[in-house]
C-alpha cells in the first residue's frame, strides 16, 4: 500500500489523508527527483499495483495518466491520453521524459502509463517560474528513477512488460485501480 507521489504536494503538510480516509505518513522523500513516498497508517489493499516496465518506451506512442485533475471534485480518477515526445527533458536531463498532454495541477504525482498498461513514469508537477511552456507540455519522473527510489526504501518493485496494446478502457481500470486522492493539511 505504499503511495508514490510529488514531494511538493506533501512538503509542508502535518497531517496526509488518502482518498479521503485513511491517515498517511512519509516515508521516504527524495528531492532531488521531486518524489515521495507515504506508507498508510493502517493498512490499505488498492485494487491495482504499479507494474513497471523495463523497456525503453518507444517515442511518439501513446501514453495515459491517471490522476485527480479536479482536485478530489469528482469521486474518481480521471484519464488523460496523450503522447510521448522525448525521453528526456527540454535541456537533455535523463530521468526526466517530456509528454504531449494537457494535464491540470491535480494530475500531478499520477501514474503515467504506456499502451500495454506498464507505468513508464509519475507525472511532475508544471514548472514554474518566469518561463511559460505551451500548454500541452508537461513532463513525468522515469519509471526507472521511480523503481530505484522503491528499492532503496526496501520495497518491492513489481515488473511487467505487456507489449500487446490495450483498448483505453483496459488502460483506465489499471490507471484508475492504482491512484489514490493525496490530501495535506497544514
Amino acid at each position: 500500500g505504499t503511495v508514490v507521489t510529488t514531494a511538493d504536494a506533501v512538503q509542508s503538510c502535518t497531517r496526509i489523508l488518502l482518498d479521503n480516509a485513511v491517515e498517511a505518513r512519509t516515508r521516504a522523500v527524495d528531492a532531488a527527483n521531486g518524489l515521495a513516498l507515504l506508507e498508510p497508517v493502517t493498512r490499505i489493499a488498492p485494487p491495482g499495483v504499479a507494474r513497471f516496465g523495463s523497456q525503453v518506451p518507444r517515442l511518439q506512442s501513446e501514453v495515459a495518466v491517471a490522476g485527480y485533475s479536479y482536485g478530489g471534485k469528482l469521486n474518481a480518477p480521471s484519464m488523460t491520453f496523450g503522447v510521448l515526445e522525448e525521453l528526456r527533458g527540454l535541456q537533455g536531463e535523463t530521468g526526466v521524459k517530456r509528454l504531449s498532454l494537457n494535464a491540470l495541477p491535480g494530475d500531478a504525482g499520477g501514474p503515467v502509463l504506456d499502451e500495454g498498461g506498464n507505468v513508464i513514469g509519475m507525472l511532475l508537477s508544471r514548472p514554474e517560474g518566469d518561463r511559460r511552456l505551451p500548454q500541452d507540455v508537461s513532463f513525468a519522473l522515469a519509471g526507472g528513477v521511480i523503481a530505484d527510489v522503491l528499492r532503496a526504501a526496501g520495497l518491492r518493485v513489481d515488473q511487467a512488460d505487456e507489449t500487446a496494446a490495450l483498448a483505453p478502457e483496459d488502460i483506465t481500470e489499471r490507471g484508475l485501480g492504482m491512484t489514490v486522492l493525496v490530501t495535506c493539511w497544514e
